[in-house]
């Protein structure tokens, strides 16, 4: 089937100030939490691309794209995301996502993550003045004005205020039932409702970054591949509804509210992940939710380290609760003062598991 470049088949931009502004900025998000410097030489074509609507053949997205309202992959369509890809989603009162019915593959690469998330809103505002001044969020005033002194007379000023991109700013990336195949690696998301919905098995999150989203990953009903991935600063980590039973190895969840979240008949198997510092319980079981927590490190969480449910074996949790940071939890009773209401626990660990956590080589 015909591969169609977006500088071939799609309308291009006119250099409109602002947008390069809210682009530019938005790029620069991408070092988060780590302080990490974001390329800007994404490669590929350097035109601002707007998207939208359903797309009726193939497509690979390349630079920087602008998401202006729901864009839907349809069954049998391939939608490929290359490396160092910039996709901006413009907040608006019923938030955008990308839906997909065919196939998703956005790959990106340590050194090029792809980076989804919002604009933030930017205003304009002008009165008469004799000289321009531009007022710019930190983030953006490392771009300058972009060329704006060609596009504003000099009798006037204007003021950019930047709202910054919060959760929920646009809804997320959704995997539906009859999509045959989807992978994300490396990929940093986040301002999202939810940053991905998985409804079927046949999806794979590998070593991408969440932040900043109500909710990372949703899993409804399914049991999509969760391995390596970090998590910081979300609502909720990750959550698991229906009888999700996905395998969730060497992630790593600090600072998010909730760090795990089950829910309905949920069983998924928790295994060598590191959930530390967030501020709510590090796992939540409601319902008849059952998940298998094997050889994780929970450690310093607010709340508790497991609370109402859940098979423990083999986790070394230490300083949940507030109950001190070098107090190991031994217990084997069904509720401690680090954890409450599950339904086993087996041969815990006075020493952390060495395994746990994302494994740093090349990310």
């Amino acid at each position: 089937m015909k591969i169609a470049t977006l500088t071939q088949q799609h309308q291009k931009f006119s250099c409109c100030p602002i947008l390069i502004l809210l682009i530019c900025a938005f790029a620069t998000l991408y070092c988060g939490c780590h302080g990490e410097t974001f390329n800007l030489d994404v490669g590929g074509t350097s035109e601002i691309i707007e998207k939208s609507g359903e797309l009726t053949e193939n497509e690979v997205w390349d630079g920087r794209i602008y998401i202006t309202d729901t864009l839907v992959v349809p069954e049998g369509i391939t939608l490929t995301i290359r490396s160092g890809t910039i996709v901006g989603f413009e907040p608006i009162d019923t938030p955008s996502h990308i839906i997909v019915h065919g196939e998703l593959y956005a790959e990106g690469s340590p050194e090029r993550m792809i980076v989804f998330g919002s604009l933030g809103r930017m205003r304009e505002d002008q009165h008469q003045e004799p000289e321009i001044e531009t007022h710019l969020t930190p983030m953006t005033s490392d771009f300058g004005t972009m060329g704006m002194e060609e596009n504003i007379s000099t009798d006037t000023q204007v003021t950019l205020t930047a709202d910054p991109p919060k959760a929920g700013d646009w809804g997320g990336i959704q995997i539906e039932a009859e999509s045959p195949n989807s992978r994300l690696t490396y990929c940093r998301i986040q301002h999202a409702t939810a940053g991905i919905t998985a409804r079927t098995d046949a999806v794979q999150i590998e070593r991408c970054l969440f932040s900043e989203n109500k909710t990372g990953v949703l899993s409804e009903n399914t049991s999509p591949t969760i391995t390596s991935n970090e998590f910081n600063r979300n609502g909720t980590g990750t959550q698991f509804r229906g009888g999700a039973s996905p395998d969730v190895e060497y992630n790593e969840f600090t600072a998010n509210n909730y760090g795990i979240i089950c829910e309905d008949d949920a069983r998924p198997r928790i295994q060598y992940n590191i959930l530390r510092a967030n501020y709510e319980n590090a796992i939540v079981c409601y319902s008849t939710a059952s998940p298998e927590i094997v050889s994780n490190n929970i450690t310093l969480n607010v709340g508790w380290a497991v609370y109402d449910g859940g098979r423990l074996r083999d986790n070394f949790i230490q300083g949940n609760k507030q109950i001190g940071p070098n107090i190991t939890e031994l217990g084997t009773g069904t509720q401690s003062d680090q954890f409450y209401g599950v339904d086993e626990a087996y041969e815990p660990r006075n020493s952390p598991v060495t395994e746990a956590g994302v494994p740093r080589e090349n990310f």
